[in-house]
């Protein structure tokens, strides 16, 4: 692995935990409105690149959000893996520059990991009205509300993350 590719992945760590302190300074304000600002990077970059490229991509953002949560780390890898597959999918069937693919596969992501977490956290209290504070559908609407925050995030935002300062070694194809 070359220097320049080196320094792109520890660039690349350092955008998932500034991404994901913004996200948690966002949500006092935003609330259920808050995108995930990591899955929004995590889409725009697989529309772009190549497979290897975003696998470790996975890695950087679970890791990095694992760092300011409290989610259950099994269920944070796992549902970063079906949103990245999903990501993947709708680039192997959409055109790469499509803002709508981008923000569909976004809010696809956004959508699996939220409810997947949610199953998992769930299902670790013992009961959803323990962990969330509310019923099942009330926290289900809140991940589809943060999913649609996350899918307009990344149509509007999407090339920004895109052109991230020194990210451009994991923009190439494989």
């Amino acid at each position: 692995m070359r220097f320049g590719a080196k320094a792109a992945w520890i660039l690349c760590f350092a955008w998932c935990a500034w991404l994901t302190a913004s996200q948690v300074w966002l949500q006092r304000s935003l609330g259920i409105w808050t995108p995930d600002l990591g899955l929004v990077l995590l889409a725009s970059l697989v529309m772009r690149s190549g497979y290897s490229s975003s696998l470790g991509l996975v890695f950087c953002l679970v890791s990095t959000r694992l760092a300011f949560s409290l989610e259950p780390p099994a269920a944070l890898l796992a549902g970063g893996w079906m949103g990245f597959l999903l990501a993947r999918s709708v680039a192997h069937t959409f055109d790469a520059d499509q803002m709508f693919a981008r923000a569909g596969a976004a809010f696809g992501a956004a959508l699996l990991m939220g409810s997947w977490v949610l199953l998992a956290g769930g299902f670790r209290a013992g009961s959803w009205d323990q962990y969330g504070g509310g019923e099942a559908l009330e926290l289900l609407a809140g991940v589809f509300t943060s999913a649609a925050a996350t899918g307009l995030c990344a149509l509007l935002l999407g090339p920004v993350f895109v052109h991230l300062p020194g990210l451009a070694p994991l923009r190439r194809p494989a």
